[in-house]
């Protein structure tokens, strides 16, 4: 995956773009561990497939929309590459008090 940036290209992996979008994806205290996270990336385009375990009582369709648009907006600025489609899957309740 190449973005260009200035005079020359930036050149991301596609095993460092999912690490970033993990990072990015677990930026919530309302999940619970980490985010699972599968990426499709084509040049400077890319999918991403989020599987998120989500503490209960939080509200999941907000949860769900606010992951997709930080990966959407972030991705972008930190690797160059645009993240044209995010598929949200909630994998999980966990209950506040429940341990992982």
């Amino acid at each position: 995956m190449t973005a260009m940036a200035g005079h020359g290209a930036t050149t991301v992996s596609e095993r460092a773009f999912v690490k970033i979008a993990t990072e990015v994806a677990a930026a919530d205290d309302r999940l619970a561990g980490t985010p699972r996270v599968a990426a499709s990336v084509s040049g400077a385009v890319a999918a991403v497939r989020l599987g998120l375990a989500v503490r209960y009582p939080a509200p999941l369709l907000q949860v769900a929309a606010e992951a997709r648009e930080r990966l959407m907006s972030r991705m972008g600025d930190l690797t160059g590459i645009t993240v044209e489609n995010v598929d949200v899957d909630i994998v999980r309740l966990v209950r506040i008090e429940e341990r992982l």
